[in-house]
């Protein structure tokens, strides 16, 4: 039971990466439009650990569920993204078990690229239904902060953003995982 309370323990603070980062994004328009970059470099420790630990399988998909499930708490929920954290889970799942069986070096920076894709998924709530995103987030944000905001929402950043996002999650996991060695074995549930 410890030990299962570890594992969503570490997947909590993966989440709670995120969050912050959007939380801060609040602040300004270009911190939340590129809120994926920091969200990147922050939440690959606590996945790091997670896969080195755990290496079983549904640890990426844990995370994009409890990722979903904790913005639908705080309001910041919305169909395109609840479809692109299941989906870019179920990508990242599939790369773990091709490269490594879960517990290769290979499938594990493969999966944290996937997964740090996420916030994309919210931008795309921004590009396709502009209005309804507006209702999603505080009221008393002022107007300009959303003129500004769709300024910022043009093809260019978009590609920019990805890209920049996939190598830094590239690069941290794979400067963690240089001594990659992930435990042989792991029982979550142990029964007393």
């Amino acid at each position: 039971m410890q030990r299962a309370v570890k594992l969503i323990g570490l997947a909590l603070i993966y989440v709670l990466a995120f969050v912050l980062v959007e939380v801060f994004g609040g602040m300004h328009p270009y911190a939340w439009t590129y809120s994926a970059v920091p969200a990147a470099l922050i939440a690959a420790w606590p996945y790091f650990k997670l896969c080195e630990r755990y290496p079983l399988p549904g640890i990426a998909m844990l995370c994009a569920i409890l990722l979903l499930m904790v913005n639908f708490l705080i309001g910041q929920g919305h169909e395109i993204f609840a479809i692109g954290c299941l989906v870019l889970g179920f990508i990242a799942e599939g790369f773990r078990k091709l490269w490594g069986n879960y517990r290769g070096r290979k499938g594990t920076i493969a999966s944290y690229a996937v997964l740090s894709l996420m916030p994309f998924t919210k931008t795309c709530v921004w590009w396709i239904d502009f209005d309804i995103a507006k209702e999603m987030n505080i009221p008393n944000y002022l107007d300009v902060y959303y003129a500004t905001h769709g300024r910022m929402l043009n093809f260019d950043i978009l590609i920019t953003m990805i890209i920049v996002t996939l190598v830094l999650a590239v690069g941290i996991m794979w400067f963690f995982t240089r001594n990659w060695n992930p435990r042989e074995q792991y029982h979550v549930i142990i029964e007393d």
